[in-house]
């Protein structure tokens, strides 16, 4: 009997969203693992639907080390998918030793990444580790949270990185903070393929 009012409660529940649909913002953020992980997963998520998503990595570049999601990505692209992957950045940030060079690369990003926001034909746009380019001083938080603001009505936007801004936690339809309670390289076991790349 209580699980048959708990169906009915749940029932009402998802009848009452009918009809609410619109394109999010999404924001995953904290210290934990598995920020870009989960947000890659609504990638796949979309191109399982033929429907197309774009990834714009901030940070993230080709040289530093085989990302698995973009190795995976770029078949999926060569293979028809409706996907765009591009990968701008100019790598770890404690690697860094030209700012003005990082700015740079941030700054096209969001140039690309203000244009498929725009974009009518794209469904989903992930901001990869757009929120270290924000606390890294790289870009402007407003004008990011704005261009998001922005987007045609039906699309769908995930930030990820430690240190979202408040202003889009604010802003974000859903927020998921990942926490670390453990991690490998406490152990003194290095990133490995398959798990973090």
């Amino acid at each position: 009997m209580l699980e048959s009012r708990k169906k009915k409660v749940v029932e009402k529940r998802i009848a009452s969203c009918e009809g609410n649909e619109k394109g999010l913002h999404m924001v995953h953020t904290g210290n934990g693992k598995g920020k870009t992980s989960a947000a890659m997963n609504m990638v796949y998520r979309h191109l399982a639907h033929n429907m197309p998503a774009v990834v714009v990595q901030f940070v993230k570049c080709e040289d530093e080390y085989p990302d698995g999601d973009r190795r995976l990505l770029m078949k999926l692209s060569e293979q028809g998918f409706p996907v765009t992957i591009l990968t701008m950045g100019t790598g770890f940030s404690w690697n860094s030793t030209d700012k003005n060079k990082d700015i740079e690369a941030a700054e096209n990003a969001f140039k690309k990444a203000v244009e498929y926001l725009n974009d009518e034909t794209t469904s989903l746009v992930l901001l990869d580790e757009v929120h270290i380019a924000i606390s890294l001083a790289y870009l402007d938080e407003g004008r990011v949270l704005e261009a998001i603001k922005n987007k045609p009505d039906f699309k769908h936007v995930v930030t990820t990185g430690r240190r979202a801004p408040e202003s889009f936690i604010e802003n974000a339809d859903l927020v998921t903070e990942m926490k670390q309670i453990k991690h490998p390289m406490s152990k003194k076991i290095p990133a490995q393929i398959g798990i973090e790349y």
